[in-house]
């Protein structure tokens, strides 16, 4: 009897305990909150989850506006999303602004409207609503290319410049450990050569002299390289915390003589410094008071390394009730900056302005694909090259880090539509594919084999009720030179018939294949071998159309890997999305189209890809899709999304981005 009441006295001790645990972790996680240190509030929350907690409303609109203001949108949506019901005040404005930079704009304008009765800025409110209406009006693409670069960036990389023969930007080193109150690494100076406009690997610390224990970027350098500003986080003699701009000079070995610039100040932030071309003028960023917003772009005459003249604010043609930063000035004096203000795509997106009669105006946004729903920044422009350039954006992968991508004028116009990203509403995991390979050409003195395929006899299918495609055209390239080697557009029942020249029909003989109907469907562009002929002439093409729907559109886009056998992870988060925006739209069926890598046995990929298909299918009943409107199909490893072919070597990385579950609309139902 009396061990039974010790027992129950350590259990009832053991409970008290972990119930004051609980409460301490929990009082930890707000008070981080309240101090702004949203990474350490979610993690002391994810404690007192893991220690048995149970999170009120409160709890649950702090951790969404956590995720909102760490600029995690994936996770902020799933927050905001489960406790819709019972969001008020300023929270029914983040989650519409949530919605935004996911790209569903119907639904954020929905919510923007309820949050003009919850206490919301009516004109601000308007003009989002504005941006949002803009953006269902806007999805063509421009003629350019824009894709990640291939930067060991280890989390996160922007702010690239041009200096020299290379590119000089702000990452985290690799290995880091140090990481500032929002979670994220210490970004140092790095360094990348440049040759034919594509960065090399070997990327190098740029100066031992500029690493410092906070975040160091958002360069700019004078034309002749003597000077450099940089924008850096301080601890400024009030004891807060913030901004300023720097300077350091090159005295032929190093950068020396670190100096904060005179425009610096510690009643308010500076930042994102630019210099002009012709290096009369400095160009910043600052939340000083008398601005038009959050921040805003300003300007000051360069009278010497640090002597500047009156500092003068842009003017309302450029700033706005947002935020504008990341200034650049090309050598064509055009000026590049973003902004979350302006009519765009949602997040930040890039602009230019002119200089008109001594002001700067005539605001326009670059549109897609320079701009997506997310955050796109930081546009620099080549100088020896104006169709050529970078920007920075956080729309590839884990959105939550910032990724360097070229940016190209595109030459050949099929290419606007495969290789075009970042992409409109919800992006694919997958958002790019490389660069095609160069094949060496053929000579035409090859020995013809009669042995292989003398026609590609395609089917065009659309992915829209399996109806076939007519009036599609067939193109079959060179991919050495860019010649086209045969062409045919499909009749009625979607089949096209095109012969493959004699001097084509050679061992080794690769094409590119592109299959297209002007606007009505996204065109499909791949690199086939000759011996891949006959299964496309007995698998045939599959077109997704263009639905004009924002939100047919965004679904219809979608796609996510998976690892292993389960869905977990990013996939995960993926349907999560998707079961949302079907339980809200239920006239919608769709297809999960299941595929894997060309490794392996064929009939095991066909049937691992039907496996994986039917699993995203269980997982979207599981949260409450009727499964009617569900079609699984599995099609193996017959559609790869780059070079990684049976024969032919690709890493493991790049097998896996052939994993993929995708999504297309089958019908709707009337």
């Amino acid at each position: 009897m009396r061990l039974k009441f010790v027992v129950i006295c350590i259990l009832c001790l053991s409970s008290t305990m972990a119930g004051w645990s609980q409460k301490k972790e929990l009082k930890k996680a707000v008070n981080y909150f309240d101090r702004g240190e949203y990474f350490l509030a979610l993690d002391f929350y994810k404690q007192a989850q893991e220690n048995g907690a149970v999170l009120d409303v409160n709890d649950k609109k702090r951790i969404a506006r956590c995720y909102y203001h760490l600029n995690d949108i994936d996770n902020a949506f799933t927050s905001f999303s489960e406790i819709e019901g019972q969001l008020t005040g300023n929270d029914v404005f983040l989650y519409a602004s949530t919605i935004h930079k996911f790209g569903f704009y119907e639904g954020a304008i929905d919510w923007y409207e309820k949050s003009k009765s919850q206490g919301a800025n009516p004109m601000q409110v308007s003009e989002l609503i504005n941006s949002c209406n803009w953006a269902l009006e806007n999805q063509d693409l421009v003629d350019y290319r824009v894709n990640p670069s291939s930067l060991a960036t280890f989390g996160q990389s922007f702010g690239i410049q041009y200096y020299k023969d290379g590119v000089v930007y702000s990452s985290a080193k690799e290995g880091a450990t140090k990481i500032d109150k929002q979670g994220k690494a210490i970004l140092n100076l790095f360094y990348s050569d440049i040759s034919n406009g594509e960065i090399q690997e070997g990327s190098r610390l740029f100066s031992k002299n500029l690493e410092f224990p906070s975040h160091v970027g958002a360069i700019s350098f004078t034309s002749d390289f003597k000077y450099m500003y940089f924008t850096k986080a301080v601890r400024k003699k009030n004891g807060s915390s913030g901004i300023k701009i720097f300077m350091v000079e090159f005295d032929g070995r190093d950068w020396v003589n670190e100096t904060e610039i005179a425009i610096n100040s510690d009643d308010y932030d500076c930042a994102h410094p630019a210099i002009s071309p012709d290096d009369k003028f400095i160009f910043f960023v600052s939340n000083k008071k008398g601005g038009y917003g959050g921040k805003d772009i300003y300007y000051a005459e360069r009278k010497g390394p640090n002597n500047f003249g009156m500092v003068k604010n842009l003017g309302n043609d450029v700033n706005t009730f947002g935020d504008e930063m990341f200034p650049f000035v090309s050598k064509e004096n055009k000026l590049f900056f973003s902004s979350d203000g302006h009519l765009g795509f949602g997040g930040l997106d890039i602009f230019s302005a002119e200089l008109v009669d001594g002001k700067w105006g005539h605001v326009t946004n670059l549109m897609k694909p320079f701009n997506s729903n997310r955050d796109d920044f930081g546009y620099v422009v080549d100088p020896n090259d104006p169709t050529k350039g970078f920007l920075s954006s956080n729309n590839f992968g884990n959105a939550t880090s910032d990724v360097i991508f070229y940016v190209r004028k595109t030459e050949v116009e099929e290419d606007k539509v495969e290789n075009a990203v970042p992409i409109a509403g919800l992006e694919n995991i997958i958002t790019s594919q490389e660069e095609v390979p160069v094949v060496v050409p053929q000579p035409v003195s090859a020995v013809v084999n009669s042995a292989l395929p003398s026609a590609l006899k395609l089917a065009v299918t659309s992915t829209f009720s399996g109806t076939p495609v007519d009036g599609a055209e067939v193109t079959l390239y060179d991919p050495a030179t860019g010649a086209v080697v045969a062409r045919g557009v499909t009749g009625s029942n979607g089949r096209c018939d095109i012969t493959i020249p004699d001097q084509y029909r050679v061992d080794q003989q690769e094409f590119e294949l592109v299959v297209s109907k002007g606007s009505e469907f996204n065109a499909k562009k791949m690199i086939v071998n000759i011996l891949e002929i006959e299964d496309l002439n007995q698998g045939g093409i599959l077109l997704t159309p263009i639905f004009n729907d924002q939100v047919l559109d965004d679904i219809s886009g979608m796609s996510f890997q998976y690892q292993g056998d389960e869905i977990s992870g990013e996939a995960a988060q993926m349907l999560d999305k998707l079961a949302a925006y079907l339980l809200s739209n239920t006239s919608i069926v769709i297809k999960l189209n299941g595929h894997t890598e060309a490794r392996g046995n064929r009939i095991g990929n066909l049937n691992r890809s039907q496996t994986m298909a039917d699993k995203a299918k269980a997982y979207l009943v599981s949260k409450g899709v009727d499964g009617s409107r569900l079609i699984p199909r599995g099609y193996g490893e017959r559609y790869l999304l780059n070079k990684c072919r049976r024969g032919i070597y690709c890493d493991p990385a790049e097998h896996a981005k052939n994993r993929r579950v995708e999504v297309v609309v089958w019908k709707i139902i009337k």
